[in-house]
């Protein structure tokens, strides 16, 4: 029997609850039934060879990530030049909730040997690449902390889960400054200055929990959805998550959301950052009398291609019923 080519798997035993092994097996077992052969990688060595294989061989069918947000999102970030899927196997599985790729590793061959992918945009912050979305402020400083009770002492990621967000989010809320971030929406003939404490910038209307921040963002519209939230404080974020939950932040006088293509964001102190759900670094303060610093976050449009299940051409904004629905 002929192969049809092959599929790289970027795996992270580090993901989720920890069953990227189980999960690899089923996958390269699914994919042999299609003729397609599997080659592995759990290292970020093997990650990069896999990557620079693919884009010379043209009997690559795509590369797939095995594990979470943050597996996928470090694929994206090696910029292959094949197509990508996702086999959720992490806590919240965000991308792959949005483009209907369920924890099935038939189903994934199958639409990896027969479909067709779609294109999507992707965003770039400080020259790193993010699928889902960018956070400064508050929802930085709750990825930073809960990241670090995962390192281990050897540096090895531990599997986590939702309960695990508990204490960093009660930490946060008692010891963040609310450093004031300036927010410069550079699209042409759309200046404007916007000033807050908390700052989204999505690329996808996922956030975890399904909290609808986002609800009409699209990642084929080669814009970016932005939402600052004004107001500082513990009780003000607690107010504005209560007001995300039923659907009206975007109604509230202290939030504002607009869609750009191009923003560039600055701060006084500073400011955990967070893309797709990790630790992105730190957006350093501006002192007094220095020059303008700060990221600039750009929209990347049809920068990548990606399995998506579901039988639809466009994976498109989620309702806010379908997010309550959920819950």
């Amino acid at each position: 029997m002929t192969e049809a080519g092959w599929v790289g798997v970027i795996a992270n035993r580090g993901s989720g609850s920890g069953r990227a092994d189980r999960l690899v097996n089923q996958f390269r077992e699914a994919l042999d039934q299609h003729r397609l052969t599997t080659r592995v990688a759990w290292s970020l060595d093997e990650r990069a060879d896999l990557v620079r294989e693919s884009a010379t061989d043209p009997t690559c069918r795509c590369l797939a990530a095995v594990g979470g947000d943050g597996t996928f999102s470090s694929l994206v970030n090696e910029n292959p030049n094949v197509p990508l899927a996702i086999l959720p196997a992490g806590t919240e599985n965000l991308a792959a909730q949005h483009f209907r790729s369920r924890n099935n590793p038939r189903a994934l061959a199958a639409r990896i040997a027969t479909g067709q992918p779609i294109t999507i945009d992707l965003g770039l912050a400080q020259f790193r690449r993010f699928v889902l979305m960018a956070g400064f402020g508050f929802d930085g400083d709750v990825v930073t902390r809960h990241h670090r009770t995962r390192v281990s002492r050897a540096g090895r990621i531990r599997p986590t889960h939702r309960m695990a967000y508990v204490a960093p989010i009660l930490r946060s809320s008692f010891s963040y400054p609310f450093s004031r971030i300036t927010v410069s929406v550079l699209d042409s003939g759309r200046e404007r200055t916007l000033h807050g404490t908390t700052v989204f910038i999505f690329n996808l209307p996922r956030y975890a929990m399904g909290l609808p921040f986002a609800p009409q963002a699209r990642c084929d519209d080669g814009l970016l959805d932005l939402l600052v939230f004004r107001e500082p404080g513990p009780f003000q974020a607690f107010y504005y998550l209560c007001k995300v939950f039923l659907g009206k932040h975007l109604r509230d006088p202290g939030v504002t959301h607009l869609q750009v293509r191009k923003v560039q964001i600055a701060a006084d102190r500073s400011v955990p950052v967070q893309l797709d759900g990790d630790p992105g670094g730190y957006l350093e303060g501006t002192t007094l009398g220095q020059a303008s610093q700060g990221w600039t976050i750009e929209v990347l449009p049809a920068a990548a291609r990606v399995y998506a299940g579901g039988g639809k051409g466009q994976v498109g904004p989620v309702s806010l019923a379908a997010q309550r629905e959920k819950r």
